[in-house]
């Protein structure tokens, strides 16, 4: 495929996902016990909203994951994978959908994880793999994150709720989170590059603002760059994005090599 349109839309997460989930409020009671999430293991089932529906994946004990597109309760794609300390490594069972691994970083933040490509040129598996994930309980998650934030205003868990509404697709109520949490500190790059995610595909403006501001803060920050090459283009400055997209291929985001080729062939 020569375009990232795939990546663009799995990476900002812009489709809108209705949950029928409710649960009830917690009271503030309950909530003085509630620990936060275990965030020592990726062990285990998480979900995310992506541009074709949702998508689920279960990290097994024994190092397989198992991928269900559609979160259907059907196992579409079994990978191995390796964990050594803030990297993971996938492998694709017998190569079949890709022949060579995958190397990720990982942020589990407990409330969410979230996996940036170090190195993979299989467009499928970045496909399915970018973006915030969060635990099937997320609804619950959410309504106490609620309840404790109400009664405390903590900024760290309006980022954490941010994050966990951006991997749903809720893409307002994620900027008004990140909105909170950048009038309370402004110096988080990624913070920054989560709201430009929010922005698409009408906020073209507010995206080259926001990830100007993330380069400022952190020059190595790879999305910042492709995100605003995206912004760039479509603003009609074809030049500029184009060198964007050449700077985010420079720090590792190699598959853009190809997947921009078309449209940046005459500017590179």
């Amino acid at each position: 495929m020569k375009t990232i349109k795939f990546l663009f839309i799995a990476f900002t997460i812009v489709s809108l996902y209705n949950c029928k989930e409710t649960v009830q409020k917690p009271s503030l009671e309950s909530v003085e016990s509630i620990n936060k999430p275990n965030d020592s293991t990726i062990i285990g089932a998480w979900k995310h909203m992506s541009s074709n529906g949702p998508v689920k994946i279960n990290f097994r004990e024994d190092g397989f994951v198992e991928t269900d597109l559609g979160d259907n309760n059907s196992i579409d794609i079994v990978s191995s994978y390796v964990v050594k300390f803030d990297t993971i490594t996938f492998f694709d069972k017998e190569g079949k959908s890709c022949p060579n691994q995958g190397v990720y970083k990982v942020y589990n933040r407990g409330y969410t994880v979230a996996f940036d490509v170090i190195d993979d040129l299989c467009n499928g598996r970045i496909k399915s793999t970018i973006g915030f994930w969060v635990r099937p309980n997320h609804m619950e998650q959410i309504s106490e994150l609620n309840a404790i934030i109400e009664k405390s205003n903590d900024i760290d868990l309006i980022l954490n709720r941010g994050r966990m509404y951006l991997a749903l697709a809720k893409t307002k109520l994620a900027k008004n989170d990140f909105d909170a949490y950048i009038k309370k500190d402004s110096l988080d790059a990624k913070v920054f590059i989560n709201r430009a995610a929010t922005r698409f595909p009408n906020g073209l403006k507010g995206i080259v603002y926001d990830c100007t501001k993330a380069i400022e803060l952190d020059s190595t920050e790879k999305h910042a760059y492709f995100l605003r090459g995206l912004a760039y283009y479509g603003l009609n400055e074809k030049q500029k994005g184009c060198d964007d997209f050449q700077k985010s291929i420079d720090l590792g985001f190699e598959i853009l090599k190809e997947a921009e080729y078309n449209k940046c062939k005459e500017y590179w």
